[in-house]
């Protein structure tokens, strides 16, 4: 059903011109390219803890640059990416990150002269005092910007990564239940796994045994049943007999789970 006037077919009218186009939406592009590199700095944050992606964590802490109606949807989006379960906007990066000045002797050593080691020393100290325009003074020797260079260093225990302003933190302390739910994710990805080289199709139900996966199969075994399609989950001693158990394992916090699904006839 159409309208008089409605083309005979979407496939037959031309592509829209872009600049032309009164819906596009340029402070929303521009705010979906910082959550998309925002999420690859979270990633890159995780890899450097040694956190697995489908772990989740607590909360991450941005400076995004982000702001209007759309920054709560935003964060959503960006907590989805990072699989944490918040994301907290911060207005600047100041503490998340310590400000640490390298003193470029190149530059700056014939002019300081005898009062070059006591400087270096209060730099490394970071006994230093931060001036308009970039400058700084240090052991009560003023210093232009071009004579320095700021380093944005974490602070102790902080897991962060900052590119061109846009800075995130990652909460890596992991609570029982993060690590069981990420286990529980784990095993979900291990499971579909299996199912894809039984052959079976969307539809078939299993039936899944596991060794070694107490912890998440008590908090998630509902999650994981409706995720993999298992009519029936069971820990076991031991690995089941019979050739028509696909059997695989998956390593998990707390070591190696063995696993094996049937095909359930109906």
């Amino acid at each position: 059903i159409r309208a008089g006037e409605a083309p005979g077919s979407i496939h037959l009218l031309h592509w829209p011109s872009a600049e032309s186009a009164p819906w596009r939406d340029e402070v929303l592009e521009s705010s979906m390219d910082r959550i998309i590199r925002a999420a690859e700095l979270g990633r890159s944050v995780r890899s450097a803890a040694n956190i697995r992606t489908r772990q989740p964590l607590a909360r991450a802490r941005v400076v995004l640059g982000v702001s209007g109606n759309d920054e709560a949807e935003l964060r959503e989006i960006l907590a989805d990416e990072l699989n944490v379960k918040s994301v907290e906007a911060v207005g600047d990066a100041s503490g998340l990150f310590e400000r640490r000045v390298k003193v470029l002797l190149p530059k700056v050593g014939k002019r300081l002269g005898g009062s070059t080691q006591a400087v270096m020393q209060a730099a490394r100290d970071g006994a230093v005092e931060f001036l308009a325009g970039g400058a700084v003074r240090i052991a009560g020797v003023d210093l232009a910007a071009d004579e320095i260079e700021v380093q944005a260093v974490p602070r102790e225990g902080q897991h962060v990564a900052e590119d061109d302003g846009l800075v995130v933190e990652l909460d890596t302390a992991l609570t029982p239940e993060l690590i069981s739910e990420g286990d529980a994710r784990e095993l979900m990805r291990a499971v579909q796994d299996l199912r894809k080289l039984a052959g079976l199709r969307r539809e078939d139900r299993i039936e899944l045994q596991a060794t070694g996966a107490k912890a998440p199969l008590a908090t998630h075994s509902a999650a994981i049943a409706a995720a993999v399609g298992a009519q029936n989950i069971q820990e076991v001693d031991r690995d089941p007999a019979g050739e028509e158990w696909q059997r695989g394992s998956v390593p998990l916090s707390a070591g190696e789970a063995t696993l094996a699904i049937r095909r359930v006839n109906e």
